[in-house]
């Protein structure tokens, strides 16, 4: 068959155009693999022996996050606040409580940007560097009876607090961070 050249090229273009356009695909920077924080809320025995304690709370808005977090909004809305998620859990034996309660916050501030923003400025200035979890993380071991592991991945923001503090207490709150951590990739 005799095809003109101006066909040919034609044809050609459009198979480059389309492989590039499906060699796009999977590369994690399109939106199709961000999870919402509620997504990445652990499951009960996740971290085995821990059960959620209460419902999901999950904030979209000024007025959900105000409530939830009892107004300490402003450095997240300021910073592209999305959506929030808000878990609490226990340890357990059967029905018999065991150990102190874990707190978890996951915050989708909508970019790389602003998510950083978030975790230089919630700083105390004397938490631990930590490389367990996430681009950036620390513990805080400030408070006389608690711990508090906080990360930035991705768009998220995370904090882990437990109402404990012991060397257990420390590890229970990295296993959490290191688990949401991993549900992020």
């Amino acid at each position: 068959m005799n095809y003109p050249v101006k066909s040919i090229s034609f044809l050609n273009m459009l198979i480059i155009a389309l492989s590039i356009l499906i060699g796009c695909g999977g590369n994690g920077d399109d939106d199709s693999d961000i999870l919402t924080p509620a997504e990445l809320i652990p499951d009960d025995d996740d971290i085995r022996g821990w059960k959620r304690v209460g419902p999901l709370e999950k904030a979209n808005d000024l007025e959900s996050l105000y409530d939830i977090i009892n107004g300490e909004t402003d450095i997240f809305i300021d910073n592209g606040f999305v959506s929030g998620a808000f878990q609490i859990y226990g340890n357990y034996t059967g029905d018999t409580f065991n150990f102190a309660q874990v707190k978890i916050r996951i915050y989708d501030q909508g970019s790389v940007e602003n998510v950083a923003k978030v975790y230089d400025r919630v700083s105390t200035g004397i938490g631990i560097p930590w490389n367990g979890a996430g681009i950036e993380s620390r513990i805080d071991d400030s408070d006389i009876d608690s711990y508090m592991a906080e990360f930035w991945q991705r768009n998220y923001f995370v904090q882990v607090f437990i109402d404990n503090k012991t060397d257990d207490a420390l590890n229970v709150i990295k296993l959490f961070a290191v688990h949401i951590s991993r549900e992020i990739g």
